[in-house]
């Protein structure tokens, strides 16, 4: 059933136009974006086609760059780009952190262009009009997100002719949580919608009401509206799971697996021993991430290295979307911050003492015993589960700046090894200060 990604092909018939700075290559054999887009046999090739580009090319970013930033990889490469992202000076020219702003950009443009559009089309199933219609918009919001996650400001929209605003990060916070609330009321308006995308578009791997509903949670602990974080964490089943899906299709292959164990593959960067963090003895999330030593010391630091195991040793391996227990911990911090710390502890014991996860990321440890009255020390054990769930997910810079707010102030690249993040937010591209007036000063760390 996997195949089915491989009508992601369609999309390649519609001109690259979708990024803050203007990226266009004419085909005089491709089919117009007019008529692409007015076209309701298209739709679904154009959705797959979104979600493949974004599994192949900004997720594999959304890995390397922020990863090597919070400390859970390293660069073994004599190459720049990652060494740059270890050490925290990281210049406009970066291309980890290039690619990932232009991939978002580009994926967000595809989903504006459906939402623009599919109104103006007339389906035979309304389900499938619906479903893709939400599935654009819970597109548009996620990329909105990374952006900025990982930035101090972004535009909101794009804009072909290079002069896209840029908002304040949490301008385009809201933004995104504006685009992931209209894909949660269409859902709730049609209840086929979501089984569209569920179980027919994406073969039944998809929960999409749950997966909104975890992003809409990251992005208010992000904001700091902790009561908002702790309703949308309710709302997700923590019975369902959600894969970003991979075969060995030469357009879907596991992309950390690809450069990390297929045939000559670079290995620009490897797992940091005990994933960075000072894992508890008898932690089995340890074992699960990494497997032995490789050997090789980091190219900036000196790290020392192991081999990454976990969802990432396999070509045609799904990667899940989000850990279930990675919802725990949003509502543990919520709590905690909103000072109900006994709440917060005892879900800090329900990820630790796991032993049923259905990715069998499991901690099989027993309850904490540190200090449950002193609000920091449960923040940093919640810290340290993050760490330990929901590795190469994007997520730890989020939390350890989060937080340890402070934990850079008055460093200034390049950072002391020692810290356990390099930045606090990503440089812009030099393609975009050269191309857009409006591009910000990057910010100092």
């Amino acid at each position: 059933m996997k195949n089915i990604w491989k009508t992601w092909m369609l999309l390649l018939a519609v001109p690259l136009l979708w990024v803050s700075c203007k990226t266009e290559f004419e085909n005089h054999n491709a089919a117009s974006e007019d008529a692409v887009y007015s076209t309701p046999e298209a739709y679904p090739g154009l959705a797959l086609g979104m979600t493949q580009h974004f599994t192949q090319n900004a997720w594999y970013e959304i890995v390397r760059g922020p990863g090597v930033v919070a400390r859970e990889i390293a660069a073994t490469n004599t190459y720049l780009t990652e060494p740059e992202l270890e050490s925290g000076d990281v210049p406009q020219e970066n291309a980890s952190v290039a690619r990932l702003w232009r991939f978002l950009h580009y994926e967000r443009g595809i989903a504006e262009k459906i939402v623009e559009n599919i109104d103006n089309v007339t389906f035979v199933d309304n389900n499938e009009k619906e479903g893709i219609k939400a599935y654009a918009y819970f597109f548009k919001g996620m990329t909105t997100a990374y952006l900025g996650f990982y930035w101090e400001m972004a535009p909101v929209k794009n804009d072909p002719q290079n002069r896209a605003e840029f908002e304040t990060r949490e301008t385009v916070l809201n933004s995104a949580l504006a685009d992931l609330d209209e894909a949660i009321a269409i859902i709730n308006n049609n209840g086929g919608a979501a089984n569209y995308i569920n179980n027919t578009l994406l073969n039944g791997l998809f929960s999409l009401a749950d997966v909104i509903h975890v992003y809409r949670a990251r992005i208010y602990l992000e904001l700091g509206d902790y009561a908002n974080a702790l309703n949308a964490a309710n709302e997700v089943d923590l019975t369902t799971t959600s894969v970003w899906i991979y075969d060995n299709a030469t357009s879907s292959r596991n992309i950390i697996y690809m450069n990390q164990y297929d045939p000559g593959a670079n290995e620009r960067w490897k797992g940091i021993e005990n994933m960075g963090v000072n894992v508890e003895a008898g932690d089995q999330r340890l074992a699960f991430y990494l497997g032995g030593s490789t050997g090789i010391s980091s190219t900036h630091c000196g790290f020392n290295t192991n081999y990454i195991l976990g969802f990432w040793d396999q070509v045609d391996e799904d990667i899940p979307v989000y850990i279930p227990d990675e919802v725990k911990l949003i509502k543990a911090e919520a709590l905690a911050r909103s000072g109900n710390l006994p709440a917060a502890v005892a879900l800090i014991n329900e990820v630790r003492t796991d032993t049923n996860d259905p990715f069998g990321v499991n901690a099989g440890l027993g309850p904490w015993n540190g200090n449950a009255g002193d609000q920091q020390a449960v923040l940093d054990q919640i810290f340290y589960n993050y760490a330990m769930e929901s590795y190469l997910g994007g997520i730890r810079w989020l939390a350890h700046r989060r937080i340890y707010p402070h934990h850079l102030d008055g460093v200034t690249p390049p950072v002391d090894c020692s810290k356990e993040r390099t930045r606090n937010f990503f440089p812009y591209p030099y393609n975009e200060h050269s191309n857009n007036p409006n591009t910000p000063q990057d910010p100092e760390i």
